[in-house]
């Protein structure tokens, strides 16, 4: 099982200016989310936890029963789900295994990541884009496919991209040469890539 929700949180109430929208949510994550010097980032962090919590809800959970797991992760016991934001949209990835979910608001793509992070075959992937703006897609197409593949692992950004090669067509990824045991999701949403990686049981295959 694995579904994902969407949630603009541009059309929510600045919690510093409006109490009432921080309503039910728990005295740690009020503070985490009035710690940001931004609106818009109190948006997101008050988006994110009310689209994790109408998730969960959703599937049987509460999210009174949400804590930070001991690498930082927001976890529940009995079922898995993740989150991520950019620019306005907030993603939540729910599952019955481990899950990694990566939003990205399509930008001018920054190449120099690309040669830095990405094998041969993907940089070759996005230089034969058609045009600039399928240039720009398909780097966060791979980008978003890697770091939601980091974030179901729980390592983040301590696992170097460059030891990642995704397959955009066979929705694949490679770690050091060995087929991972995972399912990946990718979407194109108006002028957003999302990606979602969920594990599932099998043993790697290595790839001679």
């Amino acid at each position: 099982m694995m579904e994902y929700y969407l949630l603009d949180a541009s059309a929510l109430p600045d919690p510093k200016e409006d109490e009432a929208a921080l309503s039910g949510i728990p005295d740690w994550r009020r503070a985490h989310i009035l710690r940001y010097l931004r609106a818009c980032d109190r948006k997101l962090s008050l988006g994110a936890w009310r689209l994790m919590e109408s998730s969960l809800k959703r599937h049987g959970f509460s999210a009174e029963n949400v804590v930070i797991g001991k690498i930082g992760k927001l976890e529940c016991d009995g079922v898995y789900f993740n989150l991520s934001h950019s620019a306005d949209m907030v993603l939540c990835a729910v599952s019955d295994t481990p899950v990694g979910c990566d939003i990205e608001k399509i930008t001018d793509a920054p190449m120099e990541v690309a040669e830095r992070y990405f094998s041969e075959k993907e940089c070759r992937y996005i230089a034969d884009a058609p045009s600039t703006a399928d240039t720009d897609r398909r780097f966060f197409r791979l980008w978003t496919m890697k770091e939601s593949y980091m974030k179901m692992t729980g390592e983040g950004m301590s696992l170097s991209p460059d030891s990642l090669e995704t397959d955009p067509e066979g929705l694949t990824i490679l770690r050091d040469g060995v087929l991972q045991s995972c399912v990946l999701q990718n979407r194109a949403i108006d002028d957003y890539e999302i990606s979602i990686c969920m594990q599932i049981k099998r043993k790697p295959i290595f790839l001679r």
